[in-house]
C-alpha cells in the first residue's frame, strides 16, 4: 500500500481531528503494519545519520538508538535529583559509556539472547546499562529496586543469566548474586553492535497489564523497534532534540519503550520524581516540554499550585486512569492548557508502545483511543471465546494474538470513532492487582498469623475504578500493635513496596471459612459484601460460637490457628 506521509504528518501537526472518523491511512496502517513502517522511515530519518535497521528484515538497536546520534550535542536522558540538581547524558557520553561496557561485559560471557536483568532506578545507569545489553544483543527485563519479596520472585520467574544493579542493591539478589555484573569497569571500547531478528526477543518484560504479571512477556524486536519508530513521529510528534516527560507513569508499563521512542527520534527523555514534582512543581516549567504525560495525581498537584504550564508543546494522559471529567477541565483552564493540544495515550511497553491512541485535540479532554497506527489488531468476543465480537464492542486483541498475554481492554466504536470502555476485570488503571502477592506476604513469617483476602470493590463513581480491601481475619484474638494497620502497611511496603498497598483494611476477630485446607475467598467476599461480617461482630451468639472456636484451636501455650475443619 502507498502512503501520503505529507497528508499524515499535516493532519498531526494540525491538531485537529479529521472529520468523518478514522482516516484511511490509518485503517490501511492496521492492515498494512510493515509497508507503513517501511514509508515512515525516511521521514523519521530526515537529514540525520540513516538507519541500520530494516522493517522486516533486522533491527540493530545499538546504532538506530545511540550510534547515529553520537555525534552530536544532544541530551539523550535529563534527570533531577534534590542533592544535585539536574542532570544529563548526552549521546555522545552514552555511546562512549555504553561501548566500554558493553566490551567489559561481552568479557565476562554476555552473549546475543542471554537474559539480562536490569536492577536499576530511572537514571544514567540504567540507560548505559541497557545501551550495552542491546549492543551485545541480550534479551533485557527492566526491573525497579523495590520489596524484597517483589524482586526475588520475579528473579526466580526470570532466572536471568546476568544482572547489572547499583552495588548498594546487590542484597536483594539473593541466590542470584553470583550473576552480578559489574557497572563501573575500565575497558577499552571495541563493539560491533548485533542485529535482531524480527522475531527475536530484545526483552523479556515483566508488564504489570499482564496476568499474572510477574512472569515475564517476551518482546519481539520488530515490535519494539516499529512502536518506536510510529510514537516517535506521530503519537508524542518528537523532534530531534525535544524532551518528553512522564513523571509518575508507571516504570514497567511504559519503559523501555518511552526510551526507545525517545532514542530512536535523537529526542530527550526528561525523568522527574513525583515526589519532586510535588515537592516543587516548578520543575516542570524548566525546560520546555514537547510531550508530557499526566497522571490524575500529577494533575491535582498542579491544580492547587496553578502552575501555568506555557513550555508545554501537547500533553497526554492514559485512557485507564480515572476519568474525572470536571477535574480534567478545571486542570486545563487553570493550567493555561486552552490552547493547548491533548491526547488519550495507551502503552504497553512488552508491545512496543502505545496501543491506543487517539488524534490530538486543543483544549478538549476526550475519551476517544483508536488502535494505533502500524498495529494489526482484531475486536474479539467479551467472553473471551476467541471468536470476532459480533457488535460494536469488544476485547481489543493485537495480531498476531499467540505469545501475548490475553487482552484486557473493552474498546467501543461508534460512528467510526472508538473509545476506551474499560477492562474486563477490575484493575488499578488497567494494570493486575496482585492479590496472591499480597496475601502471601502477609502469611510470611515473623509476624502474626493472619488469614487475609483482597477484595476489588467498584467505587460507583466516574469511570471503570475500583478499592482493593484487605480482609483481615484474626481469628478470636482481639487487635494488638503487631495487627495494627501500620504495621501491616509496613510489612507489605518491606516485601513488595508501597504501591501495592489497598485501599481499605478491615479487620474481624472471626475465624473464616475453610475448604479442603484453602480459604473459601468466595465465601469471605459475599460475607463482607452481604454486610454479615460486620453483622456478626455484634452478635452474641457468634461471638460465643468464635470465642469457643478459638479456645478449640488454640494449641497448648499458641495462638488459635485455622485447621481444615474451620467452617461457617
Amino acid at each position: 500500500m502507498s502512503f501520503d506521509l505529507r497528508a499524515i504528518l499535516e493532519q498531526y501537526e494540525a491538531d485537529t481531528p479529521p472529520a468523518g472518523g478514522v482516516p484511511d491511512w490509518l485503517r490501511q496502517s492496521w492492515s498494512d503494519p510493515e509497508g507503513f513502517a517501511t514509508a515512515l522511515a525516511p521521514a523519521h530519518v530526515g537529514r540525520g545519520a540513516p538507519f541500520k535497521s530494516r522493517a522486516g528484515q533486522h533491527y540493530d538497536f545499538f546504532h538506530d538508538l545511540v550510534g547515529r546520534h553520537a555525534a552530536t550535542d544532544r541530551i539523550a536522558l535529563r534527570t533531577y535529583e534534590r542533592a544535585k540538581g539536574w542532570r544529563t547524558l548526552s549521546y555522545r557520553q552514552l555511546h562512549e559509556q555504553a561501548t566500554r561496557r558493553a566490551t567489559a561485559w561481552a568479557q565476562l560471557g554476555v552473549k546475543p539472547g542471554a537474559r539480562v536483568c536490569l536492577l536499576l532506578h530511572v537514571g544514567p545507569e540504567l540507560l548505559v546499562s541497557l545501551a550495552a545489553a542491546l549492543g551485545l544483543g541480550a534479551c533485557v527485563s527492566l526491573l525497579p529496586p523495590g520489596g524484597r519479596r517483589f524482586v526475588a520472585r520475579r528473579l526466580a520467574a526470570l532466572d536471568p543469566q546476568h544482572v547489572a544493579t547499583e552495588p548498594h542493591q546487590a542484597p536483594l539478589l539473593g541466590p542470584y548474586a553470583k550473576c552480578l555484573l559489574p557497572t563501573h569497569v575500565p575497558s577499552t571500547p571495541a563493539l560491533a553492535s548485533y542485529t535482531y531478528k524480527p522475531g527475536e526477543a530484545v526483552g523479556l518484560l515483566f508488564s504489570p497489564l499482564a496476568e499474572p504479571p510477574h512472569v515475564p512477556v517476551p518482546l519481539r524486536a520488530e515490535d519494539a523497534w516499529r512502536g518506536a519508530l510510529v510514537d516517535g513521529l506521530l503519537t508524542f510528534g518528537l523532534a530531534p532534540g525535544e524532551h518528553l516527560a512522564a513523571p509518575g507513569f508507571h516504570t514497567l508499563q511504559h519503559l523501555p519503550a518511552l526510551l526507545f521512542t525517545t532514542m530512536l527520534r535523537g529526542a530527550t527523555f526528561l525523568h522527574l520524581e513525583p515526589a519532586d514534582v510535588e515537592a516543587s512543581p516548578t520543575l516542570l516549567t524548566e525546560h520546555p516540554v514537547r510531550a508530557l504525560g499526566v497522571t490524575p495525581a500529577l494533575r491535582d498537584v498542579l491544580l492547587r499550585t496553578r502552575l501555568s504550564l506555557k513550555n508545554v508543546g501537547h500533553w497526554f494522559r492514559n485512557p485507564e486512569g480515572a476519568f474525572d471529567w470536571q477535574s480534567w477541565r478545571d486542570w486545563v483552564t487553570q493550567c493555561g492548557l486552552t490552547s493547548v493540544p491533548c491526547a488519550n495515550v495507551l502503552v504497553d511497553a512488552a508491545a512496543g508502545g502505545a496501543v491506543l491512541c487517539s488524534p490530538r485535540r486543543v483544549g478538549d479532554v476526550h475519551t476517544e483511543a483508536a488502535p494505533a497506527p502500524g498495529r494489526s489488531w482484531a475486536l474479539l468476543d467479551l467472553n473471551q471465546s476467541g471468536q470476532e465480537a459480533v457488535g460494536d464492542t469488544g476485547l481489543f486483541t493485537l495480531l498476531p494474538s499467540e505469545g501475548r498475554p490475553l487482552s484486557h481492554i473493552i474498546l467501543s466504536r461508534a460512528q467510526g470513532q472508538y473509545r476506551y470502555a474499560g477492562a474486563r476485570d477490575a484493575r488499578r488503571e488497567g494494570r493486575v492487582y496482585p492479590a496472591t502477592e499480597v496475601t502471601e506476604a502477609l502469611r510470611e513469617e515473623p509476624g502474626p498469623a493472619l488469614t487475609t483476602s483482597v477484595l476489588p470493590v467498584p467505587t460507583g463513581g466516574l469511570g471503570d475504578e475500583h478499592r482493593y480491601v484487605l480482609l483481615v481475619f484474626t481469628r478470636g484474638q482481639s487487635l494488638g500493635a503487631e495487627t495494627s494497620v501500620s504495621e501491616l502497611r509496613r510489612r507489605l511496603e518491606l516485601q513488595l513496596g508501597a504501591e501495592f498497598l489497598p485501599d481499605r483494611f478491615e479487620f474481624f476477630p472471626l475465624h473464616p471459612r475453610f475448604e479442603e485446607g484453602q480459604l473459601d475467598e468466595a465465601w469471605c467476599h459475599r460475607q463482607y459484601l452481604t454486610g454479615a461480617l460486620h453483622h456478626k461482630l455484634s452478635d452474641p451468639l457468634f461471638q460465643a460460637l468464635t470465642a469457643l472456636r478459638t479456645q478449640t484451636l488454640r494449641p497448648p501455650g499458641g495462638t488459635a490457628r485455622d485447621t481444615p475443619a474451620t467452617r461457617r
